[in-house]
Order: structure tokens, then sequence, then C-alpha cells
């Protein structure tokens, strides 16, 4: 090879490796409506099914799973979870069950649309946040892995780890699949992370810091709920014992991979 020639491929490795190396943007998503939100609800996951709003709660004594309307934020009804479990992510399949999981019980309840148990999976590791990418389930533990499964019975099938640039991004907890990416909250922030599910980059952060001002800033009330109306192409957001529910405006690029069919 040309001695001439190194200095320009050099040049092109340095330039690769720093676009490879580079934080994801971020974006500061608009309100376009709230609606009320049970101020008691330690939320631990957010689905729809159709335009019935799903919720899981959390806490040792208080974790449900909840029928919710979304105009009213009533309650129209819940089932109660075993006093010593805490419940977490909640995602709903193409069947249309509706998957729970647990924190530490090491268990994830499979509910029919009413509210039937049809089963329960065992896991190994905790459970944070759980969503459906129209195939599979995937789930978080509060790390910066994310765990595919199998949606018949919750085999571990594939791990990816998430990172933003470089650095891995943990605490990941509730999970949204849209449009081809997995949208992630990160406890303890006010933020999201669009991950490209492929690789585990997050592509973009939505900057949600100033949502819900009059609820205490105490590290516990953090941003935790993501839920898309898909049929509709509406994203909500909540957070834990948080008054109000928001619509937000959806960023192109999940609107853009929408309309490619990613």
């Amino acid at each position: 090879m040309p001695v001439r020639l190194l200095p320009c491929l050099l040049l092109i490795a340095t330039a690769s490796f720093a676009r490879a190396e580079a934080a994801a943007p971020v974006v500061r998503p608009e309100v376009i409506a709230s609606f009320p939100h049970d101020r008691g609800a330690f939320t631990q996951g957010l689905a729809f099914l159709g335009a019935q709003l799903l919720e899981s709660t959390g806490q040792r004594g208080e974790s449900e799973l909840r029928w919710v309307d979304l105009e009213s934020g009533d309650v129209e009804r819940a089932i109660a979870l075993p006093s010593t479990w805490f419940g977490e992510g909640l995602a709903v399949d193409d069947h249309h069950r509706l998957i729970q999981l647990t924190w530490r019980a090491g268990q994830a309840m499979v509910w029919s649309r009413q509210g039937r148990e049809l089963d329960r999976w065992s896991y190994a590791g905790e459970g944070w946040g759980l969503t459906f990418d129209g195939r599979d389930l995937i789930r978080s533990d509060g790390s910066a892995t994310l765990t595919w499964h199998a949606a018949d019975d919750f085999t571990p099938l594939r791990h990816v780890e998430v990172r933003d640039g470089a650095k891995p991004v943990r605490n990941l907890n509730e999970l949204e699949w849209i449009n081809g990416h997995v949208l992630a909250n990160v406890w303890h922030s006010r933020r999201i992370a669009v991950i490209e599910p492929r690789t585990g980059q997050v592509v973009l952060w939505l900057d949600l810091s100033d949502l819900d001002a009059d609820t205490s800033r105490r590290a516990e009330n953090t941003l935790n709920g993501i839920a898309w109306m898909a049929d509709s192409q509406r994203l909500f957001v909540t957070g834990k014992r948080w008054g109000k529910l928001y619509e937000i405006t959806v960023p192109a690029r999940l609107l853009r991979a929408g309309n490619q069919g990613d």
C-alpha cells in the first residue's frame, strides 16, 4: 500500500470512529393535551389495547393491573396482585393478552383482555419494563441490557446492550415499541431513550424535564410510563405518583419509521 494513502485512511477511520462514539441528539416534545391521572398510582407499566388504557402499578400491597378511562383518569377496574409481589412492566401481545412483570418474584402474569388469568411464566433476574415488538417480548431489568423473550413461553432469546455513543445506558425501565424502535424510561430521570433494537444504540433522547411541575421532585417520583396508541399514532407519558398523563408530539424519526413500514 502506498504510504501517501495512510493519512487518508487514518482520517476516514477517525471520522467513522467519532460518528460511532457521538451521543444521540436531544429533542423536547411539546404537550398536545393532558389528562387526569391517579396521583396515588406508582406507575410501572402503561399500554393501550385499542383505545383502552391499561396500567400496572407497583409497591408491595398496592400492586395492581388496572383498566383506566383515558379522558377522566378513573380506574374502571383493578386486579390486585399477591401482597408480597411488586408489579412492574406491562405489554399487550398480538393475541390481546396482557403480560405483567413482577420486580423480584420472577413471575410474569398472563391475563386475557378481560382480566382472566391465563398463565404464569417464570424468569431469572429482575423485571422492570416490558414491550412487544410484533413477534417477541422485550424486557428490561434495570441494567443497560434488553432481553428478548419468546411470546409463547417467555424463553430468553437474545440480549442487546444499550449505549449512547460508547456509554452504556443503565437503569432502563418502562418500555414501549413504536414503529421499529424501543422507547425506554431511565429510572431517576425525565428523559426517554429512543433505541435502535438491532444494535442497542440510542438514536434520540426525548427531554421531558418540564412535565408535571406540581409533582414533588423526589427521586422516586420519576417519569415512568409510555403508551402508544398505534391506530391514531398518539404518544402518551406519565410518571410515578403523577397527577396527570400527557399526550406529547411524536418525533419525526418515529413517524418516518412508521411510514417506511419498519
